[in-house]
């Protein structure tokens, strides 16, 4: 089969809907499929590889098309739907002399230029009605956002639920912790609580770092995402965490390797992080063996229970740091859910995601 996946993605870049975009193409590739992932030529973004820079195979191919991008950094709402529309136009021209089975896409704006598509939702407006009439299938990365769709009148079995994924392969063959530390220039004599990821609010840093506050000194918080300008200034405000870059995802077995738990302190205020997200480092910390402390919210429930982690109420830096300690003193305890957590990820890989898609759209 012949799939192209059309994006408005920057390729290559650090954001997670890049790297889960590409592993996805990785994915249907691997399962037999001829892929082509269709993205705009935009400004800036980085010139490595954009296969290597995720850890992806080189087995599908990358097709950059132009578009009007004034814009390498920041943008308003003109900029964004100039560079969109201008993208799609590109591609409606692009693809009217393709032949292809399957058109795949996140972008609901695609229902203004296409009529046969398989859309992937990531969250629910108003304004996706569209392309959820639309789609001949629906990929909900949530069962509430299944829900919604649903309250929206689309049928529901024209909706599939597959949450994110992991490939299992780099966690197999992970640095040893001795070796992360010492290459991250990390302590060897302290534990250390280690969150990846970027610090927005919705991600729930005021916790994280309410959290560090009141740790041991035996304890370190380390937090690798921190966006590189703004590194200095969160060093003075919050003094007893270590703070890193955002480092390329294909280190993420080996940079997960340097803690004694992972963090997924994410807010219940925000519906993204309630209800519709599915956290790529959710999986990577699952995948990773290592106890993890995660908010106790609907989004963290569909995959994690008191069996596979440690869930404490979010939004609340006494009960993360109660987990922290908890995950770390109970070594015993800690150890069967981290089994029992890299266990259950074997249901969530890229190869398995990718199959039940293929399957449920009739490939």
């Amino acid at each position: 089969m012949k799939i192209c996946y059309l994006s408005t993605a920057r390729i290559p870049d650090d954001w997670g809907h890049v790297i889960q975009i590409m592993k996805m193409c990785e994915a249907f590739a691997n399962a037999g499929n001829e892929v082509e992932l269709v993205v705009p030529q935009r400004a800036g973004g980085r010139s490595e590889d954009p296969y290597a820079y995720v850890g992806a195979e080189n087995v599908f191919r990358i097709t950059k098309l132009p578009c009007i991008d004034l814009s390498a950094t920041g943008e308003g709402k003109l900029l964004y739907w100039l560079r969109t529309a201008s993208f799609f136009i590109s591609a409606k021209f692009y693809l009217a002399s393709k032949t292809y089975d399957l058109l795949y896409t996140r972008e609901s704006v695609a229902a203004v230029f296409f009529s046969r598509f398989v859309f992937e939702a990531h969250s629910v407006s108003k304004g996706m009605r569209r392309a959820f009439e639309k789609a001949q299938h629906i990929v909900a990365i949530t069962s509430f956002i299944k829900e919604e769709i649903i309250r929206m009148g689309i049928p529901a079995e024209r909706i599939l639920v597959a949450s994110d994924a992991v490939d299992l392969a780099p966690f197999a063959q992970a640095e040893t912790k001795e070796a992360a530390r010492a290459r991250l220039g990390l302590p060897q004599d302290k534990k250390l609580a280690l969150y990846i990821g970027r610090l927005d609010a919705w991600k729930g840093t005021d916790a994280l770092f309410g959290a560090a506050e009141l740790l041991a000194d035996d304890v370190r918080l380390v937090i690798i995402g921190a966006e590189p300008q703004e590194i200095d200034a969160l060093r003075k405000l919050h003094p007893g965490i270590t703070f890193f870059a955002l480092r390329p995802y294909r280190e993420v077995a080996d940079n997960q390797a340097a803690a004694d738990v992972l963090l997924l302190p994410n807010t219940a205020k925000n519906s993204m992080s309630a209800r519709y997200t599915s956290p790529l480092k959710l999986f990577t910390y699952m995948a990773s063996g290592i106890p993890m402390v995660a908010s106790d919210i609907p989004s963290v429930r569909e995959i994690l229970s008191e069996e596979n982690a440690f869930l404490v109420a979010p939004d609340n830096p006494e009960a993360l740091a109660a987990g922290i300690r908890e995950a770390l003193a109970d070594t015993d305890v800690a150890a069967k859910r981290a089994a029992k957590a890299r266990k259950d990820v074997e249901a969530h890989t890229w190869k398995r995601r990718a199959e039940a898609i293929m399957s449920f759209v009739g490939a």
